[in-house]
């Protein structure tokens, strides 16, 4: 999408643009800031998670969670037009705090989904994904959890929310950014990656969890799950944000 398209999709729900900036994101993706006229700041973002992100939007609205506000969507082009979040990015404990709560929240949001099947498919692309002795410890290790997850009810997750995408005003979460991978699956996928970047015990703190030993398992496993899933799609959209994937599977399976 060039910047003028996103401009006239803007306008029509803004009014008269002043400004267009492309904003850095995921390879995969387009975003862009815009500046109306009368003072209003929005986000119009395009690719393929639209329908995606425009659902975990809207829910996450609902449920009183800080998440932008939809302010139009069209998925045939398909372009997502988002309000401006306050604030400014944050890593207060109070924040993580907070946003562990609020992504429990969006947890009590069910709906079917095949999640060992999700969890599979980097699985069947180790050989395009990671060196071959890497791919074969994986193969060995990752079925098996992925049959014992098997059984657990879909909740709508972030998928991928880290110290980034948090803005806060004086320590009081204000915005959860970037819900462009959300997708159904297993709530301690979610808070295993939360881990990745934020404090472990403030995020349990925040979300209701006692820390054991079986936890830490299963967020080591899913830690390597994610960075798979992210690596994949990485190689697919042609990013180069590979190796530290790759260090951080390799971390989590030592």
């Amino acid at each position: 999408m060039q910047p003028a398209e996103a401009s006239q999709y803007a306008a029509a729900v803004l009014g008269p643009i002043e400004s267009v900036e492309p904003v850095q994101g995921f390879v995969g993706n387009q975003t862009f800031r815009l500046r109306a006229v009368n003072g209003a700041t929005a986000y119009l973002k395009t690719g393929a998670t639209i329908a995606a992100e425009s659902h975990a939007l809207e829910n996450g609205q609902r449920l009183g969670i800080p998440a932008p506000r939809v302010l139009a969507t069209d998925l045939a082009v398909p372009y997502l037009l988002m309000g401006e979040l306050p604030g400014a990015p944050s890593d207060a404990p109070a924040v993580v705090h907070a946003a562990a709560g609020h992504l429990r929240e969006l947890h009590t949001v069910h709906a079917e989904a095949d999640w060992p099947a999700t969890l599979q498919a980097p699985v069947d692309a180790l050989d395009d994904l990671v060196p071959p002795g890497l791919a074969d410890q994986l193969r060995r290790a990752l079925p098996p959890f992925i049959a014992q997850v098997a059984d657990v009810t879909p909740a709508l997750l972030h998928g991928d929310l880290h110290l980034r995408h948090l803005y806060a005003d004086a320590d009081q979460l204000t915005g959860i950014l970037d819900w462009g991978d959300s997708l159904y699956g297993d709530p301690l996928f979610d808070v295993a990656r939360f881990t990745m970047t934020a404090d472990t015990a403030v995020v349990l703190a925040g979300y209701g969890l006692t820390p054991d030993r079986e936890l830490d398992r299963i967020f080591s496993q899913y830690r390597i799950l994610w960075s798979l899933m992210a690596l994949r799609a990485e190689i697919a959209a042609g990013g180069d944000w590979i190796e530290p994937h790759v260090r951080r599977i390799a971390a989590e399976l030592s």
